[in-house]
């Protein structure tokens, strides 16, 4: 067995702008407007804010870190309800073959389960600049298209597979604590 580097990752509290967002459950999907409403049918999007992400102290990305999830309801602002606020330290696995729920991903399938066993991802985000707009429901979703960037960074980090890096714990993850902000409809 070889000597593999470790990653530092970190996900901060520190906010660095908005991106928008829809609603997202598993089992109603995204969040639309009803039938008999002047939007029957469309996305209902929420502006919500996202954080930065840091790998190795300085190359850093932005990322929607909490989400509101879609239970039915439309008001003009919301409380986010999914995401983690916990401040913790982690070693995520990497789950081949991972793909967005709610728009086309890039050619790097693939997440990292933040918690074994539970649903909590780092994985593709939105990219802005092409109009996507992505449900989330609590991922950590890395936007602006920066997604093989960041795949790619770790990887030359540490010098092997993403595979491998998950399996020995070769990234750091740590989590800054950070509360549900507020996401207001537009």
């Amino acid at each position: 067995m070889f000597a593999m580097a470790t990653v530092a990752v970190t996900l901060t509290n520190k906010v660095v702008g908005t991106t928008l967002i829809v609603p997202f459950s598993h089992s109603e999907g995204l969040q639309r407007y009803p039938a008999g409403h002047p939007k029957g049918g469309q996305p209902v999007i929420y502006r919500i804010h996202k954080y930065e992400l840091v790998v190795d102290g300085s190359k850093k990305y932005e990322v929607v870190r909490f989400g509101p999830q879609n239970k039915g309801t439309i008001s003009a602002s919301r409380v986010s309800d999914a995401g983690l606020t916990a401040a913790r330290k982690v070693h995520p696995s990497w789950v081949p073959g991972y793909s967005p729920h709610s728009f086309s991903g890039g050619p790097f399938a693939g997440a990292w389960r933040i918690l074994p066993g539970k649903g909590f991802l780092i994985h593709e985000g939105a990219n802005e600049s092409l109009g996507q707009v992505g449900g989330s429901l609590g991922c950590v979703e890395v936007l602006g298209g920066k997604w093989a960037d960041f795949l790619n960074t770790i990887r030359n980090v540490c010098g092997t597979d993403w595979g491998t890096i998950g399996a020995r714990g070769g990234m750091h993850l740590t989590i800054e604590a950070g509360s549900y902000p507020t996401a207001t409809l537009v």
